[in-house]
């Protein structure tokens, strides 16, 4: 048995040895490590919170409503507090099949941003949250370039998406987009799946340095973005300020129909949390 052990390991040393650098690296970057969000808190400060705790609308300082667009998560965004709203514990943003008079759309979701509001450039976002799956949900928690963009349009100026999940997948998706890595129908070989838990909150959140992004679910470092050498704006578009965005999303685009009998779709975000580095 001890002989067969020391065969088996010359073997996978071989075996690891033969695989080239930048591929074992980025194997390194996609495997989960117990590298936490929250380790040494002594050296970050507080910037922006919102914990979510009153009832009625949102705090107007800090938020806008996400408009109603023609891309497939904001088709059918709806800029009202039946589907963007605070039930003293949560933000709540709905998705459902209500009829609106004079609101021609089939069905309606929640979305808000804090674009114009609360921008910024390096630092760590932490995001508190839960959803209800569903076939054809789209939960998401996100972040742009603040306007004007300064690299071009989507996705020359970048994109990190924090959080996203899609229908009934037993995992979350964490995802990088620009000109480098998000093909003409929009995927991106940016970016990592993480697995969650499905029936209670979650703490989704990044470290967003001048050379990285990293990703982190429950604290627990699940993926790495690194800035190259000598990078263009093609590659690293991440050197301006983003603003954040929390929205209910689904119907169209990646994950498809939605079957009503799962409706309502909800994400409730517990609360918000940005920290900028001392």
């Amino acid at each position: 048995m001890r002989e067969a052990n020391l065969l088996l390991g010359c073997l996978l040393l071989l075996l690891t040895c033969s695989i080239p650098v930048a591929h074992a690296q980025q194997l390194l970057n996609d495997q989960p490590n117990p590298k936490p969000a929250s380790a040494d808190m002594a050296k970050w400060k507080l910037i922006f919170s919102d914990e979510f705790n009153s009832k009625g609308s949102f705090d107007a300082s800090k938020w806008t409503y996400s408009p109603r667009q023609g891309s497939a998560w904001n088709k059918y965004l709806t800029s009202s507090s039946n589907y963007v709203y605070q039930d003293g514990k949560n933000l709540v943003l709905k998705m459902d099949k209500a009829v609106i008079p004079g609101d021609t759309a089939i069905y309606h979701s929640g979305g808000i941003q804090s674009s114009s509001k609360f921008s910024f450039l390096y630092g760590k976002v932490e995001v508190r949250a839960k959803f209800k799956i569903g076939q054809g949900s789209w939960p998401a928690i996100w972040m742009m370039p603040e306007r004007p963009a300064a690299y071009g349009g989507w996705p020359n100026s970048g994109e990190i998406d924090i959080m996203e999940h899609v229908n009934k997948e037993e995992f979350i998706h964490n995802t990088i987009h620009n000109g480098a890595v998000t093909n003409a129908s929009g995927g991106s070989t940016a970016t990592h799946r993480a697995t969650y838990h499905a029936d209670d909150y979650n703490l989704y959140g990044i470290i967003w340095s001048p050379s990285s992004i990293e990703f982190y679910v429950n604290n627990v470092h699940q993926y790495t973005y690194f800035k190259e050498a000598g990078a263009s704006s093609a590659q690293w578009p991440f050197d301006k300020p983003f603003y954040l965005i929390l929205n209910q999303s689904g119907g169209a685009g990646w994950p498809g129909p939605i079957t009503d009998e799962d409706l309502p779709f909800h994400m409730q975000v517990d609360w918000v949390r940005v920290y900028k580095q001392e």
